[in-house]
């Protein structure tokens, strides 16, 4: 009988030991998974912004070099503009799963900021104040992925 219940108790023992190792296994393992989406998510969004950038740089050195993008430049910059847009709203939408509330609040405040820029139909004034924004924009959201994600 006192083997029996050293059996039982090691059993026992062992399975509560099982248990506890394999769910702070599976604990880790989600936080782990959740954090690369994150990281994958705020990677994504500062790469759109860095894209955003191209179209007003790229014709703001024109402009400053007294010389005219090509056409073939000028439909893809517009292009890559338009998908970098998209890839931004997309983020504020659904990347809310995501991304902070700071996050999603900054993405608002340079999409607002980049439809005010140009107001007084200046091309020249509408590229400064437009890559003024992206600019912010991607400062501010590097420094809001490094606090979220707890990367210094």
């Amino acid at each position: 009988m006192e083997i029996l219940l050293k059996v039982i108790s090691t059993v026992a023992i062992a399975g509560l030991s099982s248990w506890i190792t394999v769910f702070l296994s599976l604990r880790k393992f989600r936080t782990e998974k959740w954090w690369e989406k994150k990281a994958e998510a705020y990677s994504n969004l500062l790469g759109a912004i860095h894209d955003s950038k191209a179209f007003a740089e790229e014709n703001l050195n024109a402009e400053f070099r007294s010389r005219e993008l090509t056409e073939l430049e000028d439909k893809e910059l517009r292009a890559a503009s338009k998908k970098s847009e998209a890839e931004i709203y997309r983020a504020m939408d659904v990347g809310a799963f995501y991304l902070s509330e700071q996050a999603i609040e900054c993405l608002k405040k340079y999409k607002k900021e980049s439809s005010e820029a140009g107001k007084d139909n200046s091309w020249v004034q509408y590229l400064i104040e437009d890559l003024d924004a992206a600019n912010s924009c991607l400062k501010s959201m590097i420094e809001i992925a490094r606090n979220d994600l707890k990367v210094k």
